[in-house]
């Protein structure tokens, strides 16, 4: 059911509601509700066809593609579905982020010439048309190689996923909450405070190596993630890193297991549970952290 048909803005659930259909943090929902007001929520907390029509969203063809992702059948967009979407960019792989772009420019079809030129002047805005024609044949003499005068989705993926890593996965991670922020709701949970009725806490729980059993869930809540950011964190090379990827092809899960077991064994009794809690929490995969939290 969806959170609407139970809760209002007016209510004093409707935060706390939101986070746990949506399983993001109260900060998280907080923070992401402050954002939908700014954007012109009404009373009912939607975003209804008449604020969307604006100038500013409606003329802009990417942002029109975008949202209608997040429409429902009446052509508003909930607050649950922009809570949905921004997770879902949160939390899936680089590739996946790549194909979803791919869908957005030219609604999911291949990319021929003209289209291209039209998006190249919305992004280079101040480049002449020589400029922009020479940008385009870069374009398709390296990614159409077929010769068909447009690019296909898996060239564009391939291409993006080509790029230097670590550009890559700066320009597409993408976190609700800003490290700092994070940070502070880490320090601030109550499963870290001894005073919590509910949690009695185990100190010598964070100096212990974590069991495999326990490095298996923290890889359920990261391999759809930037797992291979946590993988350098380690201490893993890019070298290990391909290494890893090409022995486990196509399964990012034991990808992720791999890395974490592989620096248990390398580690030993030095692998304890205290290092990866901090460079999965600094990684920003906080839910991932919390399962290694006392």
């Amino acid at each position: 059911m969806a959170v609407s048909g139970y809760s209002h803005p007016s209510k004093a659930n409707w935060i706390t509601a939101h986070a746990i259909s949506t399983e993001l943090s109260i900060a998280e929902v907080e923070r992401l509700w402050l954002r939908f007001q700014q954007m012109g929520a009404n009373q009912d907390g939607l975003l209804t066809q008449e604020t969307l029509a604006v100038s500013k969203l409606s003329s802009d063809v990417f942002i029109k593609n975008i949202l209608k992702y997040f429409k429902s059948s009446d052509g508003n967009i909930s607050f649950e579905s922009f809570l949905r979407a921004l997770k879902w960019c949160e939390s899936q792989e680089i590739e996946v982020k790549c194909k979803a772009m791919f869908q957005m420019l030219n609604n999911g079809n291949p990319i021929p010439r003209d289209i291209l030129q039209k998006i190249l002047r919305r992004i280079y805005t101040q480049e002449d048309e020589e400029e922009i024609w020479r940008i385009t044949n870069i374009f398709f003499n390296t990614l159409d190689t077929s010769r068909k005068g447009q690019v296909e989705e898996s060239a564009f993926v391939n291409a993006v996923m080509g790029l230097p890593r670590a550009q890559t996965h700066a320009i597409l991670n993408f976190h609700i909450l800003s490290e700092k922020m994070r940070e502070n709701v880490h320090k601030n949970l109550p499963e870290f405070s001894s005073q919590a009725a509910f949690y009695t806490p185990s100190p010598s729980s964070m100096s212990q190596v974590p069991s495999d059993s326990l490095l298996g869930e923290v890889a359920q809540k990261i391999y759809k993630k930037d797992w291979e950011l946590v993988a350098n964190r380690l201490g893993f090379l890019s070298e290990d890193i391909e290494h890893i990827r090409a022995s486990n092809p196509g399964n990012t899960y034991k990808q992720a297991y791999t890395v974490l077991v592989n620096w248990k064994t390398r580690e030993r009794e030095n692998a304890k549970a205290s290092i990866l809690e901090r460079v999965l929490r600094n990684a920003g995969m906080v839910d991932a952290s919390l399962l290694l939290a006392p």
